[in-house]
């Protein structure tokens, strides 16, 4: 009995040991007008918060990207005089980043600290990284003169959290020249009128690192924003023909923009599709004494639909701060937005002290991407029939056609040595359907055995499931016309997944609920003529979860066991995947920790790109395929299995370790095990120790206490020499 436990135990950690996984940027992808693309699976870009910092501790600014519409950040290493995406360092920032992100050096350690936002506020992450060491980082605790916490404290008739709605993007500069970062937002319920909030650190203290604020103007310049381009000055009220627009963001960005010693103000909102200079004409160093009496287009009149926000950082490496405008949006609001050009880069040719800016181009990073602009949605397929996997993405919308379309890359490489080569953006000519969010997939409809070309497509709210029969004999034919199955779901983000789950020879439907929850849709008609009846709500007791919406499926052979595996993405950007999912009862035993991470030396759940719908295909001729998902950003991420040709040897694959139940109740004891001999101890996510060091032999299952425990926590092991991490939830 005993060893039936443990055998149980370890069970968890074998099956993932069959699935691991590493980002793949190794196949070369050719775009439009033949441009061999330089980041071609980086995942695409849509609303980007830009800063810089040395991430490899080489003594360069590496570029940091708070992708909004994702909620994640991406990484780029500065490398002979380009950017060079990294992801290793993506999950090294910690999980509490969310609405913004400013990297800014508060303390003057010579590293950047995080500024980052929260439901209650602004929280700032103290950059704690040793010489030469992995990127670390830790809450600053604010004190309120009873009791320490997270949220950033202003003085206004006492220490309060500065709080600002979540659309609202502050900014953090040295203003007064004192040497420490002080901060302007908007007020908070009325975003209307600018708030000025003094940072005493260097006055009161001394020193730049006490993060002293109090607010001593609570309307910067007599500044007053009305509506999209109308404003009154020196504390006017608002026009008879405008009224106080307190819909939407606003964004702010503090600086001199004439090198006259005073703060100027770029200013944003996100109904308006201009950026907008309040150029202060006081001359005055102190910004309490600022004087604003015009708003002008800056640096340039421009339309980028809505909430154009600025960034400015060196990102050619000439020593001079360049200008980026990017929307700061969380969602797409306007099917106008052209999420393939949207993030714009102004060089200065100027000075830092008198910044003057030219040659724009509105597609900095993205526009060496797979960038299909957002609702990427992969599917393969050997439409030539020349051994190799072809490659369709569709997309919410295309913006030259302002409908979905599909865009068609032809593998002009082999089956072991893939090579993209743009074809078409309008594959079938499926935007004259005029549609948004079509997804594609290969299944067979008709019962001919020959995959016909599936996909659903927006109309309103509702989506709708259609095909096109392949007609084809030496190579695929999908010249037909459409045909609408009738078979629709009433929310526009829900998925649907033809796949023969039964085995009966049909092509049933897998459908991911707006709620978070799978439904099994049995097809009972004929191969002719599909109808597909509800067999199973709630498919694998997945039932619906606020940490889940709309799942995607995808399902394969992922280990070459000669049984179907069933994996999912959804908005949280990760993959969760099912081994052998038609003889499990339900999604318990489901993995997600399967991408290796080479700066931490261990496997993660890491978020891809916000919402996600992967895919499974066989790129390089292993009995192993890859996984390609695509993401709300427009772009796409190829994961190769890291031992695709065979089993895992134990001095390369690493041990077997086992931590169980994962997530647990802090009232029950975790267990853990591995098959080799080590040690292990539970830390905080910013790396405290919450727990003593622990030995364990090999096979013999440890338990510990969690019971003064709650929240996220890794269980870092020491094994055979090396260091191994597992992320556990103690509820």
């Amino acid at each position: 009995m005993r060893a039936l436990v443990l055998f149980l135990l370890i069970l968890p950690a074998l099956t993932c040991a069959q699935f691991r996984y590493e980002l793949d940027q190794s196949i070369p992808v050719t775009g439009a007008g033949n441009l061999t693309l330089k980041y071609p699976w980086s995942g695409g870009l849509n609303a980007t918060q830009i800063s810089t910092m040395d991430l490899n501790h080489d003594a360069k600014e590496d570029l940091v990207i708070f992708e909004r519409m994702g909620d994640l950040v991406l990484t780029f290493l500065q490398q002979d005089g380009e950017y060079v995406h990294a992801p290793e360092y993506e999950v090294l920032f910690p999980e509490g980043i969310t609405n913004w992100l400013l990297l800014r050096d508060f303390n003057n350690d010579g590293l950047k600290d995080i500024f980052t936002g929260d439901a209650l506020g602004v929280k700032v992450y103290v950059n704690k990284t040793l010489a030469g060491g992995t990127l670390t980082w830790q809450p600053f605790l604010f004190f309120n003169g009873t009791s320490k916490g997270p949220l950033l404290l202003t003085k206004k008739t006492s220490k309060v959290p500065l709080q600002m709605t979540y659309d609202d993007l502050p900014s953090i500069a040295d203003a007064d020249g004192d040497g420490d970062l002080d901060i302007f937002s908007m007020d908070f319920p009325g975003a209307s009128r600018i708030e000025y909030h003094r940072n005493f650190s260097v006055e009161r203290y001394g020193t730049r690192d006490s993060l002293d604020f109090e607010r001593v103007s609570t309307s910067w310049a007599g500044v007053r924003e009305c509506a999209c381009g109308v404003f009154a000055f020196n504390n006017g009220s608002c026009p008879t023909s405008g009224k106080e627009n307190h819909a939407g963001g606003k964004s702010l960005f503090a600086l001199d923009a004439d090198n006259d010693g005073d703060t100027d103000m770029l200013f944003a909102e996100a109904e308006c599709d201009q950026l907008f200079l309040f150029e202060n004409e006081s001359g005055d160093s102190n910004p309490a004494n600022a004087v604003v009496n015009t708003a002008v287009a800056y640096p340039e009149t421009f339309s980028m639909v809505n909430y154009p926000s600025p960034y400015s950082e060196d990102l050619d490496f000439d020593g001079v701060r360049d200008l980026v405008i990017s929307p700061n949006l969380f969602f797409r609001e306007f099917n106008e937005t052209d999420f393939q050009q949207s993030v714009w880069f102004y060089k200065n040719t100027g000075t830092n002290i008198l910044p003057s800016y030219s040659s724009v181009n509105k597609t900095f990073l993205q526009g060496d991407m797979i960038d299909v602009g957002d609702n990427a949605v992969p599917a393969f397929f050997d439409i030539d029939n020349d051994g190799d996997q072809d490659l369709l993405i569709g997309c919410y919308i295309n913006h030259d056609y302002g409908a979905a379309s599909v865009y068609f890359f032809e593998n002009t490489g082999t089956s072991t040595e893939p090579h993209f080569e743009f074809v078409t953006d309008d594959y079938r000519s499926l935007s004259m359907l005029n549609h948004v969010n079509i997804k594609p997939k290969f299944a067979d409809m008709n019962g001919d055995a020959k995959k016909d070309l599936v996909f659903t497509a927006q109309t309103g709210t509702v989506t709708q499931l259609y095909y096109i029969v392949n007609s084809g004999t030496t190579q695929a034919d999908f010249s037909g016309s459409v045909t609408a199955t009738g078979f629709t779901v009433l929310w526009r983000e829900e998925n649907i997944t033809p796949a023969d789950v039964n085995q009966d020879g049909l092509t049933d439907l897998i459908v991911g609920r707006l709620n978070g929850a799978l439904d099994y849709w049995k097809n009972t008609g004929t191969p002719q003529s599909p109808t597909f009846t509800l067999e199973q709500a709630n498919y694998l007791s997945l039932t619906s979860s606020v940490l889940r919406q709309n799942p995607s499926v995808a399902i394969g052979d992922l280990n070459n066991d000669g049984k179907d595996d069933l994996i999912y993405g959804d908005q949280t950007g990760k993959i969760t995947l099912i081994s052998k999912y038609r003889e499990v009862a339900d999604a318990s035993g489901s993995i997600t920790d399967i991408v290796y991470n080479s700066t931490l030396d261990e496997y993660m759940a890491q978020n891809l790109g916000g919402r996600i719908w992967p895919t499974i295909t066989n790129l390089y001729g292993f009995p192993k395929p890859e996984i390609v998902t695509g993401n709300i950003l427009g772009g796409l991420h190829i994961l190769k299995n890291r031992f695709p040709t065979t089993g895992l040897p134990e001095e390369t694959a690493g041990p077997v370790i086992s931590v169980y139940p994962n997530p647990l109740p802090a009232s029950q004891n975790l267990t853990v095990s591995a098959d080799a001999a080590g040690s292990f101890r539970i830390f905080t996510v910013l790396g405290q120790p919450a727990g003593e060091p622990v030995e364990f032999t090999a096979g013999q299952p440890v338990q510990v206490s969690v019971d003064q425990l709650k929240g996220v926590y890794v269980v870092k092991f020491s094994i055979r020499g090396k260091t191994y991490s597992r992320k556990i939830v103690i509820r």
